[in-house]
């Protein structure tokens, strides 16, 4: 296999040479090195999705009673926080004298703020005008120091930001050498694997399976299902049929442990789909294991969650077109009855529409839109997290695929 050093010269001059896991009997430790994603943007295809985390930006300072001598007029704020730390860095913006966007970060309320460089212009993450600037996020406990992206939209009056970093590194799994890429997600500041992963919708690492110098982020295009290069670090992975999963991701992401699994069951690509039973709205049962013997599409999804209802226009032509052909349409909503109802009067729904439970959401977590396709044995064979707008398209494929096998 050819190793993405071999590849891209970009690389060698961002960072050190990969350090090289090697496997023992059960477990293979990797060493990572720190990155800039936008150094290394060739790397993905499609383009790493934007994954953001942040807030709305409010009125007042109550916290920060220095920062009235630096006169930023009109000012605004936002208070970063992280799941795992207790550093809270807080944003301000603001006009000067002249009239021009200024913008600090304070480290806490007792630190003297600290000027930011804005520039302006279009922002992806965003997808319109924004100011946007970069902030080091200080050492608060086991919490290493981080540098990471904000966007501000006045507009929209939200500031939001995502992580300018990235781990690389490679590993022998199997006898052959796969470079790994690891992606931290925005709401955390260490790379450390806390124990629920509900949470964890942007947290993922890949590996470059076919050896062709780049990591596949989604199954763009693709209807070999099962040659997806990304994957969720709480989930089990195959290589050459063998269960794999993460055990250990250092704080830092300078190392982790991968080791053997047995593991059979999981919402993971080439795994069995777990057991779910779900309720529909005329309150009979739908038992997952019991519509095996043809394809399943499933629509994890809320009605808060605009991209969501924006899909469904589109879902619903899915569902017509293969009206006469064997598969199952779920759509498994993460609502009361109270909230679905109303909703799908004004939006209709042409899935079997069903409500989740607590076992539901532990499975499916708390990131929608979610689509998942499982085939006829009961495996899963696609599994997308948030809004595409060619969706439909791609679930056409699978579904295709798995048909034309029948």
């Amino acid at each position: 296999m050819k190793s993405l050093k071999s590849v891209t010269i970009p690389i060698a001059t961002v960072a050190t040479a990969f350090s090289c896991g090697v496997a023992g009997a059960e477990s293979i430790t990797v060493k990572m090195e720190s990155v800039r994603e936008d150094s290394v943007e060739h790397l993905f295809q499609p383009m790493l999705m934007p994954f953001m985390s942040g807030s709305e930006l409010r009125e007042g300072l109550p916290e920060i009673q220095s920062v009235s001598g630096l006169e930023i007029h009109e000012s605004l704020h936002a208070r970063l926080s992280f799941l795992d730390s207790p550093a809270e860095p807080i944003f301000i913006v603001g006009q000067d004298n002249d009239g021009q966007d200024i913008a600090f970060a304070v480290a806490d309320s007792t630190a003297q703020p600290q000027q930011l460089r804005l520039t302006e212009g279009f922002s992806k993450l965003v997808g319109a005008e924004a100011l946007q600037t970069e902030l080091t996020v200080p050492l608060a406990g086991q919490v290493p120091e981080f540098k990471l992206k904000l966007v501000l939209s006045h507009e929209r009056d939200f500031v939001r930001h995502r992580n300018l970093e990235l781990r690389l590194g490679e590993a022998d799994i199997g006898g052959q050498r796969y470079a790994i890429a690891l992606v931290r997600s925005p709401g955390f500041g260490t790379y450390t694997l806390p124990p629920d992963s509900l949470n964890l919708i942007s947290y993922q690492y890949m590996i470059d399976r076919d050896g062709d110098g780049v990591f596949l982020t989604s199954l763009y295009g693709q209807t070999e299902v099962l040659e997806d290069e990304a994957f969720w670090v709480n989930e089990p992975f195959l290589i050459d049929g063998q269960a794999y999963k993460l055990t250990h991701i250092s704080a830092t992401g300078d190392q982790l442990v991968i080791e053997r699994s047995d593991q059979t069951v999981a919402l993971a690509v080439g795994f069995e789909m777990p057991n779910v039973t779900v309720t529909r709205l005329d309150s009979s049962a739908i038992d997952l294991t019991a519509l095996r013997g043809k394809p399943m599409v499933i629509n994890w999804w809320q009605t808060f969650c605009g991209p969501c209802i924006k899909e469904i226009p589109e879902l619903n032509e899915l569902v017509e077109k293969y009206a006469n052909r064997d598969v199952e349409f779920l759509a498994i909503a993460n609502n009361e009855m109270v909230e679905l109802t109303p909703f799908l009067e004004k939006h209709p729904f042409t899935y079997d529409i069903a409500l989740a439970d607590e076992e539901a959401v532990h499975v499916f977590g708390q990131g929608y839109p979610r689509h998942v396709i499982i085939d006829g044995d009961g495996k899963v064979v696609y599994d997308n997290l948030g809004y595409n707008p060619d969706i439909t398209d791609r679930l056409d494929r699978v579904i295709g695929s798995l048909l034309s096998e029948l």
